[in-house]
């Protein structure tokens, strides 16, 4: 097998300005017609079978395993990243233009308009850092009247969709083989297919299943440098530098290299009273070239967190410049906050929370704080950052398992996410997550969205938790076995991988005795043969 191509220097820096890049798999186009073959037989016959497009197409395996794409997504996710359960292929169908505008053809499971992605089965918080990626492939060209998927660069770590951006849209085209890869929360969208022919776009999901100790991809240059033709439409070199950082292992909150000099007292000012997007992006990220020096500054900076998309990213990571000044009054602003904004579907974070990830380690126990407040928002706010600083924030491991015993279970998933991105302490976490798979709880029964209840994505939550804790006891291993058969097939899905992951022979031959019966044999059709 092929090595993976990793990503390039020039290549990272393009995904982390625009939050996309457009590979191509490499593969000869006999395997793309093969596939594009199958799934016009699995849709005309069968319907769409939503995630399980790769036993029913497996084909796709070879996209993506190509060292092309098995490499950029090593180069954002880490080496031992994963696939996740949850896939699905939009099928577009000829559509045309009338007078009363664009009308998408029938049977199409997709549709123009602009969105975020949503996380399966429920939902989780939106994540600054690269934790999740998803490859869109195209089996057939797909130039741009055939109805290529849209996207809207530099939106990833958008909040909500401003019109204001809508109008720099890109379609992300090309010819057979064609895969993007996309940062999770891009804005994108779907747009009309003016050709004669079906346009298939087949989605993967893949995660980050440890924090990076070293860059992961082809890296030559230690030092933070932006594309020259990026597109966004605001220089953001704190918000790119921090997130540069954080891929190659390092946590630095260093000022940004100064081009001129300023007083934090007129760079408020200017932030405070210009109407300009320019000129407030132009302040924020000269105060962020003055380290602690911008103290002066915070009540214009905390005023900003709540500005235009591009004032408030900024804001946030010149903050985290600024350090221990901020964390007082931006822990009082989210102890201000008196609603459960949480829902099931997507879930951005308050900007505070993620100036308070910025910032890292020293703000650890004032986020701890918060685990007890009487606003569960709050709480889950504080968990997630403790999980997003990681290994700095092990000391506030016995409290996240505290959490898990909350009658809340969004506290209680996001309480496990942060405890399988901060790691260790086998002896106190491992017992709640046994808990977690085999006791029910009656409240968390109900149907919250596609059919999915609390208790299945808090036990899908557990077991990712279990993957990226790494533990390899025996006692581990067993837990991982009994799992297997939740009710929820992602928990199963995410047993096989934590389980093929364990240098046991006793975890091998259980994975493969639960993929046995779980077979799907792809050269059974629907009105064909199904014996």
């Amino acid at each position: 097998m092929s090595q993976p191509i990793l990503l390039s220097d020039e290549e990272i820096s393009r995904y982390i300005t625009d939050g996309y890049l457009i590979l191509d798999s490499g593969l000869p186009e006999a395997v793309h017609a093969r596939i594009y073959e199958k799934l016009q037989a699995v849709f005309n016959k069968e319907g769409n079978p939503g995630n399980n497009i790769l036993p029913a197409v497996p084909e796709f395996q070879q996209v993506l395993d190509s060292p092309r794409v098995q490499g950029a997504l090593m180069s954002v996710l880490g080496s031992d990243y994963l696939l996740h359960p949850h896939r699905f292929v939009h099928n577009n169908e000829p559509g045309k233009r009338t007078e009363e505008g664009e009308l998408i053809g029938k049977g199409s499971q997709t549709f123009i308009g602009w969105h975020q992605d949503d996380h399966s089965p429920l939902s989780r918080p939106r994540h600054h850092y690269p934790r999740y990626a998803m490859i869109l492939y195209y089996p057939q060209d797909t130039f741009d009247h055939v109805g290529p998927t849209q996207l809207i660069p530099a939106t990833h770590l958008h909040r909500s969709i401003p019109d204001s951006d809508k109008p720099r849209t890109q379609k992300a085209s090309g010819a057979a083989g064609a895969c993007v890869l996309v940062h999770f929360d891009i804005i994108h969208g779907g747009s009309l297919n003016l050709a004669d022919y079906s346009r298939y776009m087949a989605k993967f999901v893949f995660a980050r299943a440890s924090n990076p100790t070293a860059p992961s991809w082809d890296n030559r240059a230690p030092e933070w440098s932006a594309p020259q033709d990026h597109q966004s439409p605001a220089e953001s070199p704190a918000v790119w530098s921090h997130i540069w950082n954080w891929m190659r292992g390092e946590r630095t909150n260093a000022p940004l290299a100064p081009r001129a000099i300023h007083s934090a007292e007129s760079l408020s000012q200017t932030l405070t009273e210009s109407s300009s997007l320019e000129a407030q992006v132009a302040a924020v990220n000269a105060l962020a070239t003055l380290g602690s020096s911008a103290e002066p500054a915070l009540p214009a900076l905390l005023n900003a967190l709540s500005g235009e998309e591009y004032v408030r990213q900024n804001a946030i990571y010149t903050l985290g410049i600024i350090g221990e000044a901020a964390i007082h009054p931006l822990i009082a602003r989210l102890k201000a906050y008196s609603e459960n904004r949480w829902k099931e579907g997507a879930n951005a974070m308050e900007t505070e929370t993620y100036a308070l990830i910025a910032i890292g380690s020293s703000a650890v126990p004032a986020l701890m704080g918060l685990l007890t407040h009487e606003n569960e928002w709050v709480q889950i706010n504080a968990l997630f950052a403790l999980g997003e600083i990681g290994v700095p924030a092990r000391s506030a491991v016995p409290a996240l398992c505290r959490a898990l015993h909350s009658p809340s279970h969004p506290v209680v998933r996001t309480a496990l996410d942060a405890l399988g991105q901060i790691g260790g302490a086998e002896a106190e976490i491992l017992p709640e997550l046994r808990r977690i798979f085999t006791e029910s709880n009656p409240d968390w029964q109900d149907w919250i969205y596609r059919a999915w209840t609390g208790e299945n994505q808090a036990r899908v939550n557990a077991m990712m938790a279990l993957l990226r804790l790494g533990y390899a006891s025996e006692e581990a291993i067993e837990t991982a076995i009994s799992a297997l058969d939740d009710p929820c097939g992602y928990v199963g899905g995410f047993g096989v991988e934590y389980l093929l992951r364990r240098d046991s022979l006793k975890a091998l031959r259980a994975a493969v005795a639960f993929l046995k019966t779980h077979r799907w044999d792809d050269s059974l059709r629907k009105g064909v043969r199904t014996f």
